[in-house]
């Protein structure tokens, strides 16, 4: 059976999703519970790399099973799971689905904390900003990025060149209670892509660059040109769109 799950983790213990010998990482202890169940190894596709740190609400994996039913797979799972993963649902999907090919679009969300107090609660669920910032200058700046670009100047500079095209779908920079939230929805990601335009609108929320400032980084396509990277604490993988 292809079996799709859809996962939720806290990244703050981990090396990223992606398997690293002799770190910890979110596919080495799904792929280590998996094992147990199985009996075997089992092969996990995923529909995005989260970095080390990062988060998600909706991260989807497929991988197949032939030894346990599928309503059985959330229960089997969390059972063998650390504490800071949980699979959210499982359910059969068709052989041809794939969590990342067959992917549409995927909403990420970075999350801004600009009171003067640093956090304690949340310090590894937000990036925190001494300064109170301007949303409104932020969402002028983001709205340059919806359309399709090439992302060199966001972008990490490991991937390929000629490789870096990709739509963006919105780009809304919001407050909620005491946080500021940019949210991104794009049919792929880069590396370091989110964190990247998140460090650029943290410049124009503290008054440092204007709005139009994003939008000739954008279409400079040199990343030498653009702002610190963000923190990759505040970004959450919410959601994986499929058609």
């Amino acid at each position: 059976m292809n079996i799709k799950v859809v996962l939720e983790y806290d990244g703050t213990g981990f090396a990223g999703w992606q398997r690293q010998s002799g770190r910890r990482t979110v596919e080495g202890e799904l792929r280590r519970a998996l094992r147990e169940l199985a009996g075997r190894d089992v092969e996990v596709v995923a529909a995005g790399r989260t970095d080390a740190g990062a988060h998600a609400l909706g991260q989807v994996v497929n991988f197949r099973l032939d030894r346990l039913r599928a309503d059985r797979v959330v229960g089997a799972l969390n059972a063998l799971l650390p504490e800071d993963v949980s699979a959210l649902s499982a359910e059969v999907v068709e052989e041809a689905f794939h969590a990342r090919y067959s992917a549409r679009w995927r909403r990420y969300r970075y999350r801004y904390l600009d009171r003067r107090a640093r956090p304690a609660l949340d310090r590894n669920r937000c990036s925190w900003l001494v300064g109170e910032l301007d949303v409104a200058a932020m969402g002028s700046a983001a709205r340059a990025l919806v359309g399709k670009h090439d992302w060199t100047s966001f972008c990490s500079a490991t991937e390929p060149a000629g490789r870096r095209t990709r739509e963006m779908r919105s780009a809304e920079v919001r407050r909620s209670g005491e946080y500021v939230e940019l949210e991104l929805v794009a049919e792929g990601f880069l590396r370091g892509l989110v964190r990247g335009i998140a460090g650029a609108l943290g410049e124009v929320g503290l008054g440092r660059r204007p709005p139009g400032w994003v939008g000739e980084l954008l279409k400079a396509q040199d990343r030498a040109a653009a702002a610190k990277t963000a923190p990759a604490r505040g970004l959450t993988l919410v959601e994986v769109i499929y058609e």
